[in-house]
Order: structure tokens, then sequence, then C-alpha cells
């Protein structure tokens, strides 16, 4: 069961797909949620600590994004889900992480809390995983990943606004270097569970202990 998916991370390992910003315009619903420039979020946020872990998702932006999602980038998101990521995944079915995780990239810091492979915060290998920039999302303030398990050879993966790309973050090491830039980089993250592949367990995510499973961190629907 495993090898098909470790087959499909593989392929999809690194790729980037385009798709249309009028037709699913996450950035300009943010920003005008936000109320400025995605870039220029650090300007509103105050300074932090270099984030770790626990705390790479404590910022007043997330907390901003998170309360509005329902009303503001749900619509979007499910359709983005059910028209682009479906066509890349066909013909798998599949059940979708229902919120996305929201990144940000201070200037002078990170937005991975460490480097580490998913699969040590208890995500299962029927899963693959696409990225989505938003803003500034290139250079040192992108993500870096292994190029191959346990290679210790990386590449940095830049993510255009227009663009979502994939890569294996069940088997590969992942994180992200300082942002030396002088703007925020702005992003989120999904996970889709194959639904082929699917198997029950008392898995949770790391900091909310939400299940693993369809109707909690999974949607309860599968896409087809």
């Amino acid at each position: 069961m495993n090898i098909e998916v470790t087959k499909l991370r593989e392929y999809l390992h690194t790729k980037s797909f385009n798709y249309s910003t009028d037709l699913y315009p996450f950035k300009k619903a943010l920003e005008n949620l936000f109320g400025c420039p995605l870039g220029f979020l650090h300007k509103t946020l105050g300074n932090f600590d270099i984030f770790d872990r626990v705390n790479d998702q404590s910022t007043l932006a997330h907390k901003v994004f998170y309360s509005n999602y329902d009303s503001i980038i749900k619509p979007i998101y499910e359709k983005f889900i059910e028209k682009v990521v479906s066509d890349i995944i066909y013909p798998h079915k599949f059940y979708y992480q229902v919120i996305p995780t929201f990144r940000i990239g201070l200037p002078g810091n990170v937005f991975v809390g460490e480097f580490h492979k998913d699969s040590f915060y208890n995500h299962l290998p029927y899963e693959i995983n696409f990225n989505l920039g938003l803003s500034n999302y290139i250079g040192e303030a992108a993500l870096k990943t292994e190029i191959v398990p346990n290679s210790n050879k990386w590449k940095i993966l830049e993510c255009p606004y227009g663009e979502i790309f994939s890569f294996d973050h069940i088997d590969c090491l992942h994180g992200s270097e300082t942002n030396h830039s002088e703007e925020t980089m702005v992003s989120f993250d999904f996970r889709l569970a194959l639904k082929d592949l699917y198997y029950d367990s008392k898995a949770e995510s790391v900091n909310l202990k939400t299940s693993f499973k369809p109707g909690s961190y999974f949607s309860s629907k599968f896409i087809n």
C-alpha cells in the first residue's frame, strides 16, 4: 500500500504547477483582511525571538488568518482543491486538510521552527503535501528540502504567487533558513490523504492534538 503513495510523492517531489490568481485570489483576499501588502506584515506585528516548533504559529497574523478563515479563505480554498488540486492528483481520490497551515517568515526569522520530516510529527505515509506561496517566497525565505531522502543534499523551492509545489514531506528533511530580506514571506501549505491508501490510526497533530481522520484534520468527504 505505502509503495504506491511513496512513488507518487517521489514523482511530485519539487514539481511546480500554475493556477489562475484571478479565479483563486488568495493574496487579494488576505491583503484586504490584513489591511496591508503581505510583504509588509512584519511592520504590524512587532518583534519576535527566532521561532521554534512550538511558537511558529503564534503571531497575531496567524490568529487573524484562522479566526477569519471560514468567511474569507475557505470558499476560495475549497474551490481550488476541487478544481486545481484534483486535476494534479487525478485519478486519485483524496481527503484534504480542512484548514491549511498558514506560514509567515518575518525578516530576520524563520517560518518553520526546525528542520524535520513530517513523519516526526505523527503524519502518516498516505499523505501528499502542497505549498502555495503568497508573498516573497523566494531565496532564503523559501522552503529548503533534501533532494533525495537522507542525502544531505538540498534544494530551495521558490514559489511565486500563482504557483504551488509539492514535495516529499514524509521522507525528506525540510525547513527554512533565516529570512535576510526586508519583506515578510507569506504562504500556506496543506496535505491530502489518498482515499484508497488511508487507514485509521490514533495519530494526532503535535500542537493541536487534532486526529488525522476524515471529519477532523481531513475533510469528511473525499474529492474524486
